[in-house]
């Protein structure tokens, strides 16, 4: 990104883009802690590292199988880690489960190969039951599946490249938490940069709401005046507020009342507009 394209978003507010999953490398999120359920026992470790043997012995990474976390498996499941672009560190998180045990899906084939179609099923079915897709699960990973999944992926902060590899599939089977359901569900589905010009377009129209119905007397500015005076304002009210003893509550039956102040600063703009003068002629 050139120095003229980082200006602009710096100047915009936006976030600069960055890639989630680099070379779809895996973020260290897991220490060596184990995962704690009723029921956890010695005996539902002995299976989960049989099953991870099994699996590590099946594709070729792991010569003997031993039913214990010995060396040579460490070094097994280091090196399956390095093919597949995993964080190289022996430990078996959820990446590595899901890279183990569920393909890379995506709708590069026009038709699912068989021995793909059960996972994009089970894909299909946590899509359709969360609510992402409207197709039913049939196997076959197409349009509306793709779709899908970019909706999932946008929620959950993923790169939406309708591409399932093993951070999608570790999200998916549960490395997450529940969406507010209290929230408009068709928000998450817009693009982050959409969201935050929606929100400017909102905090400038409340703005300029609050200009024209002002009871502060004098007249009203043109529209012009009044969209950059809007637009400089919404800088100054997030310091208006820290000054204000407000109490800040982040769960509201009304997520329009958020912008409230920013029609009481339209009403009062005059007085802020001269006291901002105020203090650069002083200095």
């Amino acid at each position: 990104m050139n120095r003229a394209t980082r200006s602009l978003f710096f100047s915009l507010g936006l976030k600069q883009p960055q890639p989630y999953f680099p070379d779809e490398k895996q973020v260290c999120l897991f220490n060596k802690r184990p995962i704690l359920y009723r029921g956890f026992t010695p005996k539902s470790v002995q299976e989960s590292i049989n099953e991870l043997q099994e699996r590590l012995y099946t594709q070729g990474f792991l010569a003997n199988i031993s039913g214990k976390f010995d060396f040579e498996t460490e070094e097994a499941v280091k090196e399956f880690q390095k093919r597949n672009n995993l964080r190289v560190d022996g430990i078996v998180g959820p990446l590595s489960w899901a890279c183990l045990f569920y393909p890379k899906l995506s709708r590069i084939h026009r038709i699912t190969p068989p021995e793909l179609q059960d996972a994009v099923k089970e894909l299909q079915t946590i899509l359709y039951e969360e609510g992402f897709s409207k197709k039913e699960p049939d196997g076959y990973f197409d349009r509306e599946t793709e779709r899908g999944v970019k909706r999932f992926q946008r929620v959950y902060g993923l790169k939406d490249d309708g591409l399932v590899g093993a951070a999608t599939w570790a999200v998916l089977l549960g490395m997450r938490q529940k969406i507010d359901k209290s929230f408009p569900q068709l928000v998450y589905f817009l693009s982050p940069q959409f969201l935050f010009f929606w929100e400017q377009f909102l905090m400038i129209s409340c703005i300029i709401l609050g200009i024209y119905h002002s009871p502060i007397p004098g007249p009203a500015p043109q529209l012009n005046t009044a969209l950059a005076t809007a637009y400089a304002l919404t800088c100054i009210v997030p310091f208006l507020l820290e000054c204000l003893p407000l109490k800040h509550s982040s769960k509201t039956s009304l997520p329009l009342f958020k912008y409230a102040p920013y029609v009481l600063t339209g009403i009062f703009w005059k007085p802020i507009i001269n006291y901002m003068g105020t203090l650069f002629n002083n200095n």
